[in-house]
């Protein structure tokens, strides 16, 4: 059965030398002073004229646990301005299925948003190879607690699984919202900004900074705008 889950999050775009003044000083207020890392390249699917992306659809596979697990992602309309509020459709393929299955799927409005796909072949369009450092700290307004968020810190490249001298950098800070008032997202955001003169906001996720790199790989299909930095000879990620 697929595990469903509502995200809200915004994303911040960061230098490296803000990133790492940035973490210093917002760990300090970490819960419970826990810090967690995690490095899991996610190898990101599509049709091979890029259905899902077309209909606003993510899919990606990670290997996490010992085992492999699928993840949709669709957009939830009439989010705030500049926030990603998408739903996050999981599935477990198993130890040794590395590639995606939406047959798996009983999330029903993603089977609504999938309908035409199925027994579409897909194709590994890019992967994402991100190390995170994250952690989860209250928000307060007016002396009182509004909620929690969980602070992201990614720093890698999305690199295009059949041009790999094509690749994207990922220096950002996610901020997600994981309980209480999606208000405190923005409190969030805008003390990062505040602090990061040279930060700012983005509402370009990495699987949209992959896709775009597949319309520079292949031409022939209507090119879309830059994304994120790019440079040519990024590291070459596994799977």
């Amino acid at each position: 059965m697929s595990d469903t889950s509502h995200e809200i999050e915004k994303k911040i775009l960061v230098s490296a030398k803000e990133m790492e003044e940035l973490f210093k000083e917002f760990s300090k207020l970490a819960i419970g002073g826990e810090i967690k890392t995690k490095h899991r390249p996610r190898a990101y699917y599509d049709t091979k004229k890029r259905k899902l992306n077309r209909r606003r659809m993510a899919l990606r596979v990670q290997h996490k646990g010992g085992t492999y697990e699928q993840t949709l992602k669709y957009e939830v309309p009439g989010g705030k301005k500049g926030a990603m509020s998408r739903v996050e459709v999981k599935d477990i393929l198993g130890e040794k299925q590395e590639t995606p299955d939406i047959s798996l799927i009983d999330d029903k409005e993603a089977k609504k948003l999938l309908e035409g796909l199925e027994g579409k072949k897909l194709r590994h369009v890019f992967t994402a190879d991100v190390r995170r450092r994250y952690f989860s700290i209250p928000v307060m307004q007016g002396g009182e607690e509004i909620g929690v968020v969980e602070l992201a810190f990614d720093k890698g490249a999305v690199t295009h699984a059949d041009r790999k001298d094509l690749s994207a950098k990922v220096s950002e800070i996610e901020v997600e919202l994981k309980s209480g008032d999606p208000a405190a997202v923005d409190i969030i955001c805008a003390k990062i900004l505040k602090q990061a003169p040279e930060a700012k906001l983005s509402a370009v996720s990495k699987a949209e900074a992959g896709f775009r790199l597949d319309a520079e790989a292949y031409p022939e299909k209507k090119p879309a705008e830059d994304a994120l930095p790019r440079h040519r000879k990024g590291p070459n990620p596994k799977k």
